[in-house]
């Protein structure tokens, strides 16, 4: 008797942990995804990385590697080299936990790499309307879903079903006409900017607004070779190095000596 109730107490915590990862998500929480669909893969990666209240607007770069599993990036990469990720978030009036708004975060793959923070390296030409915006939560609705600060492997690659077919109704990227995800692989590193939409009323559309980038380094071009993954977010607001600044200040200033060279060659 004592065994019956033991397992029916697992099974019942089993079905609860398998519907809180498949409920709706939790409105502007970033989620980071990664999907192998082109690769044959039979599952996807995804990590709740808590919310983005928590990760924009701050003077420092956020540090998210305790969130991230290379193992569970492995599995889903396996032997294939066609993998793809990306950052998304959304909600709408009743869940933003401000009245009556609606919001939508992605990421664009950033040209360039580092820089200036408070420039982007990718452009989002596009507007949203509030209906836009509450669809594109709404359609996220059976999203995997880990608790904050965590990941977890999603063999229903509900990633590749409803974040990135631009074909068809009812997925983020039909919905807002923007693929989140951004080519990915071992030994890399990928930069990602993350850009947001609000919406307050219900007529008329509303731009992007640039936020920061996000770094995923998986061991490329650094030197010595990376032991553990990072995953970091540099928000538009972060100061860069004093090493980046004098390299930048060093740019500048030999671009101001050619150009001198240059009006003094045509004088």
């Amino acid at each position: 008797m004592r065994n019956l109730t033991t397992a029916a107490v697992l099974m019942g915590g089993a079905i609860l942990a398998s519907s809180s990862a498949f409920g709706q998500i939790v409105g502007n929480d970033l989620y980071f995804g990664f999907q192998n669909q082109a690769g044959g893969g039979t599952q996807d990666y995804i990590i709740n990385l808590g919310a983005a209240t928590n990760i924009v607007g701050g003077n420092t770069v956020v540090n998210l590697s305790s969130d991230f599993s290379l193992s569970d990036f492995d599995a889903v990469l396996g032997s294939s080299s066609s993998m793809f990720g990306g950052a998304i978030g959304a909600a709408n009036t009743s869940t933003s936990g401000q009245a009556n708004t609606a919001d939508v975060y992605l990421t664009q793959l950033r040209s360039g790499g580092v820089g200036t923070p408070s420039v982007a390296g990718s452009s989002v030409s596009q507007q949203l309307s509030r209906n836009q915006d509450n669809t594109t939560y709404a359609d996220l609705g059976t999203l995997f879903s880990p608790a904050a600060g965590t990941g977890g492997l999603d063999t229903s690659k509900s990633w590749e079903s409803l974040v990135e077919p631009a074909l068809g109704t009812g997925t983020f990227q039909s919905n807002t006409g923007l693929n989140p995800d951004s080519p990915v692989s071992t030994n890399s590193v990928l930069y990602e900017d993350l850009w947001y939409t609000s919406s307050s009323t219900l007529t008329g559309t509303q731009p992007f607004t640039y936020l920061g980038y996000f770094t995923l380094n998986l061991g490329g071009g650094v030197q010595p070779a990376v032991v553990q993954p990072t995953l970091t977010f540099t928000g538009v607001n972060v100061v860069p190095e004093p090493t980046v600044l004098a390299l930048l200040g060093g740019a500048g200033l030999l671009f101001f000596s050619f150009q001198r060279r240059l009006n003094g060659r045509n004088a």
